[in-house]
């Protein structure tokens, strides 16, 4: 063989391997940005705030979409809150205390924990009843800070079986936006309540 016939054949032999790692190196790129693209991808997944599945009343089912409430789910939260922690029996009382506490922000806890356990003492040991229900449609002041919706109802309180008051009253009720949870995806809390008697002409 000559020395001319060795140089060919190692010149072919090296461009054959400069070929194979060039393709080797274009393979490996993209592995590599498919896997930085996969990894960001399933980041921006993780970190993407979720659409969660609610059920406002018996009667209707919704999804709340982060960053945005709808006004039907407000006015829905604070009627259902109301009713709950106005309508109670002696025997039903600490249970329905405890729902309406969970769905109230920590400074209004912090201001009525002591008078709500105090009533719930005084509702066991006189036997009292309330009976509370809607007269009209709520009404919904929206804002950019929290919301505020009026609610009015006759309120009927027994002590046994004794009717001892019987009033309309209309209570404003304050709601805070905090980002949905699983055991509030509502994504609200009541933030205060405030009564007034409505006279009745």
């Amino acid at each position: 063989m000559t020395e001319k016939t060795k140089r060919t054949g190692f010149i072919e032999k090296w461009a054959h391997a400069e070929k194979t790692s060039a393709f080797l190196g274009i393979t490996l790129f993209a592995v590599v940005a498919f896997c930085i693209g996969l990894l960001f991808t399933l980041f921006r997944v993780s970190t993407k705030p979720q659409a969660i599945y609610y059920i406002p009343s018996a009667q209707e089912a919704g999804v709340a979409y982060p960053n945005h409430i709808d006004k039907a789910v407000v006015c829905g939260f604070a009627s259902n809150w109301l009713l709950n922690r106005n309508n109670f029996t002696p025997q039903t009382v600490k249970d329905t205390y405890q729902r309406a506490m969970r769905y109230m922000a920590p400074g209004l806890l912090s201001r009525t924990k002591a008078s709500l356990e105090d009533e719930i003492s005084r509702v066991e040991r006189d036997n009292i009843s309330s009976l509370f229900s809607l007269s009209k449609e709520p009404e919904l002041e929206d804002s950019t800070a929290d919301f505020k919706v009026t609610l009015t109802g006759e309120k009927i309180i027994f002590m046994g079986k004794e009717k001892l008051d019987d009033r309309v009253l209309c209570y404003t009720v304050t709601l805070q936006r905090i980002p949905p949870i699983e055991t509030n995806p509502y994504g609200l809390v009541i933030a205060g309540v405030k009564q007034e008697e409505v006279e009745i002409k």
